[in-house]
């Protein structure tokens, strides 16, 4: 077995470099907040965007396989989509993202597993252009964060925030065939 290298950043970094941590290992673990996530900024209310949610990132090899292990801890506030008030989102989970070198290696993952194309999720990557091979973490940890909110996110038991602004006439409508009806004697 390996050795896992520990990086020791303050902040999530950005990319990894699979040249140098592919066959070694890496390990990232600290705090993460929506603030640091152009795509959660969104989504989750201003005076929530710094509450700190705590991530361990590893990037080891399994066999022929490199797999990415994520694991988050902490919660995600947004907005109710029916009363608009906040709503408190538990992120608490692990994750692993199986890395495939080529298609080809699709037989050795499990039909459960979550995985993703290296060479498609490399080419995406405008820092890659030079032939690097950088692992987007800071994206795919967003990306992540991201499943675990809801499209509609509502409270289980809350009433719509809607005010209702004078009295509701109803009107009946006219029957577009009473005309009709006047002429049946007339025209027999």
């Amino acid at each position: 077995m390996k050795n896992t290298t520990e990086k020791s950043a303050a902040t999530l970094p950005n990319h990894v470099n699979l040249e140098k941590w592919e066959e070694v290992g890496y390990t990232w673990s600290g705090s993460v907040s929506p603030s640091q996530f152009k795509r959660l900024l969104d989504i989750v209310p201003e005076q929530y965007q710094d509450q700190p949610i705590e991530l361990v990132c590893e990037l080891n090899k399994q066999g022929q396989l490199l797999a990415l292990n994520l694991s988050f801890t902490g919660d995600i506030w947004t907005i109710c989509q029916r009363c608009l008030n906040p709503l408190n989102i538990d992120v608490t989970h692990d994750a692993q993202l199986i890395l495939l070198q080529r298609e080809e290696q699709q037989s050795l993952v499990d039909e459960a597993d979550d995985y993703l194309l290296l060479e498609e999720l490399l080419a995406e990557q405008p820092e890659n252009k030079k032939g690097d091979r950088l692992l987007p973490l800071k994206k795919l940890v967003e990306d992540e964060l991201l499943l675990d909110v809801p499209l509609s996110a509502k409270h289980d038991d809350c009433e719509m925030a809607v005010v209702q602004v004078g009295e509701i006439v109803e009107e009946e409508a006219e029957n577009p065939f009473a005309a009709l009806a006047s002429l049946k004697g007339k025209l027999s």
